[in-house]
Parts: structure tokens; C-alpha cells; sequence
């Protein structure tokens, strides 16, 4: 944004109504200040000021402009007090949870919650779920012991509440964490009415908002019109950051027919536009109401995005309505590249479950 735009939005820019009697009160005071009611605007400011060649108002009149001003100063005062007042009542009734999801890497020096925007009000908590401890080399050494930490994110929430109005807590999302349990984190939250998400900026070494341009960029969708009648098992490969194998999935998954939805532009920094985001899970989401049109009742997922994106498309998974689904953990170099599953809580899915690919 240039100057010339940041110069128009502060001119521009909504002010509280305090600042707008303030400044209504002084201009009252600095036009009285040509009459002899002046004496009285500089010992309400305490201060001696000389004002001369400013035309003269009559008497009456100057001295009922000051009185005007003094009266919008002090309506401007008690305004700006009941503001902080209030504000203070809401920052101890309200609680921002930063939900921070550990897996990838060590994130212990830059909390989610310190990255928590100013303008979201309230307590800061913080509510980790850390499963660093089950990662070797880059690799998932226990997913089952790792499951049992993500699935446990509700309880946790439910403790965090404790009887608190929905209304009085803010939810914020940021992790770096393996792909089925990021997908299965937005599963598990997606009756949560909002959240804020943040995602990792890995050239700023810091927490993001999703604040850039959008680019327009969206899914391009092949392979859906080529399922064959009766199919109940397909491959969905969403490619986002980086290009999703094919073969891979067919050494996983053989003779499954693939869906592949790919953005054409992929790039590990093309995710930052809420906008974006929230149109490709749309996107993501009509693609599996179609599947589910045609009678498939199970959906092998496997992503290549950033995590804000697949935590979003956890949260738009429909699952009451959608069909089975299982989001493939990607490990390149093995002779199957996707060892294991998470097969996640929806439909008649009590709970999620790790689903391993054998050799």
C-alpha cells in the first residue's frame, strides 16, 4: 500500500465519538478565545496564552461558545472512561485461547500466543498440543501415542470453558504439525463458530495472519467425470504447495480412480489471502458433495498444503453428511510413500484411528 492510500485511510479512518467531541470542544475554545471568555478557557487548561489579531465575538456569544466547549470536553472525558472501563471489563471476562499445534518444529521461543493480534481482546491462554516427542528425523515414530494427544483437544477445551459463555472466549489456530493431524484438529473444531488462524512465515521466523493479496488463484479439478458407476472408494490428491505423486497413490491405493484438484500456481508462500483460502475449501468441499452424489463412501485424501490451509479444509469437511475419509501421512523415500492413515471421526466413525499401509 502507498503513502498516498495509508495517508487516505487515516483521514478517513472511523473515529470513537470521544475524539470527536474533543476536538469539537477545542475548536469551541480556540474560537471563544477572541472574547473575554478566553480567561476562562486557559484556567480550565491551567496555562496564561495571549491570543491577538483574531477577530472579536460578541460577549454573549463567545461566552456561550466556551461554555459549549468546556461542556463537550467534559462529555468527551467521561465517554473515553466508560471506554476503558468497559475495555478492562471485557479483557478480564473474555479469554483469547491460542491453540498451538507442536509437531515439525520447535516453536517454544515464538508462542503462538505472543503472536495473538492486539485487536483481539481478552486474557491470553495458551493450549499446546505437542507431539514433538514423537517425531524422529523428520518422521512419525509412534502415531498412535501422537493420535492420542490431538484427540484429546476437546476435553482440554471443554476444561478451558468451564461454564463460559461461547461469547466470552476467542479462539485462535496456528501449528506446524503433520498433515492428517492438522486435518483432523479442523475436523475436531469445526462447530467452533470462529477462529482466527495464523500459520508460520518460514523466511520472517515469526506467526502470520493471513493478510496478503489474493491472487485469484483456484482448484483446477480433473479426473471426476471418470469415476466409473459404483465406485466406492476414491483418491483425492490437492495439491496447494507443492505437487501431489500420482504414482505414489498408486503404490498405496491400486487400481483406486485419483480426483486430482491443483491450483496452478503452487509455491509454499501462495496460501497468505484469507480470500484465497476461504474459496478453495468452497471448492474443496463441492468436490466432495459430488463424490458423495455419485454413491463414493470413501475418500483417500492426500495433501500437499501449508497447515492454515489443511486445518481449513478439516473444518470444511462435512461430517455428518460426507463420505468415510482417510488423510495420508506423505513420508518420500519409502517404498510406500504414504505408511499410514488417520481415518477421521465423521459419519458413523466414532473415533479417529490409525490406519497403517503395509509393504
Amino acid at each position: 500500500m502507498g503513502i498516498v492510500d495509508r495517508l487516505t485511510d487515516w483521514i478517513t479512518r472511523e473515529r470513537p465519538v470521544e475524539r470527536k467531541l474533543l476536538v469539537a470542544g477545542l475548536i469551541c475554545l480556540a474560537t471563544a478565545g477572541a472574547g473575554p471568555s478566553w480567561a476562562l478557557a486557559t484556567k480550565v487548561f491551567g496555562h496564561d496564552i495571549t491570543v491577538s489579531q483574531i477577530p472579536q465575538l460578541p460577549d454573549v456569544l463567545s461566552w456561550i461558545i466556551a461554555i459549549a466547549g468546556v461542556l463537550l470536553l467534559v462529555a468527551a472525558g467521561w465517554l473515553a472512561s466508560v471506554r476503558y472501563l468497559d475495555d478492562r471489563s471485557d479483557r478480564a471476562r473474555r479469554v483469547v485461547l491460542a491453540i498451538e499445534q507442536r509437531g515439525l518444529r520447535d516453536t517454544t521461543d515464538t508462542p503462538l500466543v505472543d503472536a495473538v493480534p492486539t485487536d483481539i481482546k481478552g486474557k491470553r491462554q495458551s493450549l499446546i498440543v505437542d507431539i514433538r516427542d514423537r517425531i524422529k528425523d523428520g518422521v512419525v515414530s509412534d502415531p498412535e501415542a501422537a493420535l492420542e494427544r490431538v484427540v484429546s483437544l476437546p476435553r482440554s477445551l471443554e476444561l478451558i470453558r468451564n461454564g463460559r459463555s461461547s461469547s466470552d472466549i476467542a479462539t485462535v489456530y496456528g501449528g506446524l504439525s503433520p498433515v492428517p493431524f492438522t486435518f483432523l484438529a479442523g475436523v475436531l473444531l469445526d462447530d467452533e463458530s470462529q477462529i482466527t488462524t495464523l500459520d508460520w512465515d518460514r523466511s520472517m521466523e515469526a506467526w502470520r495472519q493471513l493478510d496478503g493479496p489474493d491472487d485469484g488463484g483456484s482448484f483446477g479439478v480433473s479426473g471426476l467425470e471418470q469415476i466409473p458407476t459404483g465406485t466406492t472408494g476414491v483418491a483425492v490428491a490437492i495439491s496447494v504447495s507443492y505437487l501431489v505423486d500420482p504414482q505414489a497413490i498408486n503404490k498405496s491405493l491400486l487400481s483406486v480412480p485419483i480426483v486430482e484438484l491443483t491450483l496452478p500456481y503452487r509455491s509454499p508462500d501462495n496460501h497468505w489471502s484469507e480470500a484465497k483460502q476461504q474459496r478453495i475449501a468452497k471448492e474443496f468441499l463441492a468436490v466432495m458433495i459430488q463424490l458423495a452424489d455419485v454413491g463414493v463412501s470413501e475418500v483417500h485424501l492426500f495433501i500437499a498444503a501449508q497447515n492454515s490451509v489443511v486445518f481449513r479444509l478439516g473444518r470444511a469437511y462435512d461430517k455428518r453428511n460426507l463420505p468415510r475419509v482417510l488423510v495420508y501421512q506423505y513420508q518420500k523415500g519409502r517404498d510406500i510413500e504414504h505408511p499410514w492413515a488417520v481415518e477421521m471421526p465423521v459419519g458413523n466413525a466414532p473415533r479417529a484411528v490409525i490406519r497403517k499401509n503395509q509393504p
